[in-house]
């Protein structure tokens, strides 16, 4: 056997031991969780989310029209090799990322040791380009369609959940580092990239009602269902009364316990008042190019 190759299998079954090890960490699936009957509180799910929107900035959700970002961020090595098309971590390693919330829409141009990646989502389709060059297989597409909805997900927080998921139900509280958390739970529709529904649970701080975790399903993509990942929010930042995450920490959780991806903003504008016209596939408009304004994220 090739030198080559003995070092492939070994590394491959490297992944592969560590992956079993790591089985017996996995913790319970949203899609599983099991529902309180009743809260000493008194306080419901509905109750609990209707507080960390509030916080989020809700009554102000409405003005916002579109979020401009610049990440940078370090992946961990096991997840790229466990999950490569969704990691794409030869690509996704810095980006320029553009929300638009009504229509829905999600653009992102990635830049990394092995060139440049643009991705286009909108609530009807996904495109995604490598060097300028388009790419339609369904692996990639697929895998694009999963990551844009997530992003948009973990950017927003609660204030991307009000119309997606219609009852949360209130599961055990837990404490984590001193801090106590109520849980609430509930299914989102539509789910995250191809799949019809996903299911989520918050972790919202007792006490500032600011949500600090968000534990999601990933049934929307062959190669993750039966997956969910535990993304945690280090640091917040106010911005017209908006107050939205900038540096967050995600960690597989089932069916193996991994960490997978840091990330931070370097750079945070809103409202330019972009359209789909401002984001194309093939370029963006001058307006949409102009890099989100720097911004310490990972230090706030």
């Amino acid at each position: 056997m090739a030198v080559g190759s003995i070092i492939k299998k070994a590394r491959y079954l490297a992944v592969l031991g560590a992956s079993l090890v790591l089985l017996s960490c996995a913790k319970t699936s949203p899609r599983f969780e099991q529902a309180i009957s009743l809260a000493q509180d008194g306080r419901s799910g509905n109750d609990i989310f209707t507080a960390t929107y509030a916080q989020h900035g809700g009554e102000r959700v409405a003005n916002l029209h579109d979020l401009n970002v610049a990440i940078d961020g370090e992946w961990h090595y096991l997840i790229t090799k466990i999950q490569p098309e969704v990691t794409d971590s030869e690509y996704r390693q810095r980006s320029e990322e553009r929300l638009v919330l009504s229509p829905r829409l999600y653009a992102v141009r990635y830049s990394g040791t092995a060139g440049s990646k643009q991705v286009l989502r909108t609530t009807e389709s996904i495109q995604v380009s490598y060097n300028d060059a388009r790419e339609t297989s369904d692996i990639t597409l697929g895998a694009a369609a999963l990551t844009s909805d997530a992003f948009f997900l973990f950017s927003l927080g609660p204030l991307a959940l009000a119309n997606r998921v219609s009852e949360w139900q209130r599961l055990a509280d837990e404490t984590s580092k001193g801090r106590h958390y109520y849980r609430i739970n509930g299914e989102m529709v539509p789910g995250i990239g191809l799949s019809k529904s996903d299911y989520i649970t918050l972790w919202v701080d007792k006490e500032t009602k600011l949500t600090h975790r968000l534990h999601i399903t990933l049934d929307g993509f062959e190669k993750t269902k039966g997956a969910h990942v535990d993304t945690h929010y280090l640091h917040f930042h106010d911005i017209d009364g908006l107050v939205l995450p900038t540096h967050f920490f995600e960690r597989v959780v089932g069916p193996i316990s991994i960490d997978a991806h840091e990330w931070w903003y370097t750079g945070f504008d809103v409202n330019r008042g972009l359209t789909q016209d401002d984001l194309s596939i093939e370029g963006w408009s001058e307006k949409a190019l102009v890099p989100a304004t720097p911004f310490q994220g990972k230090h706030d």
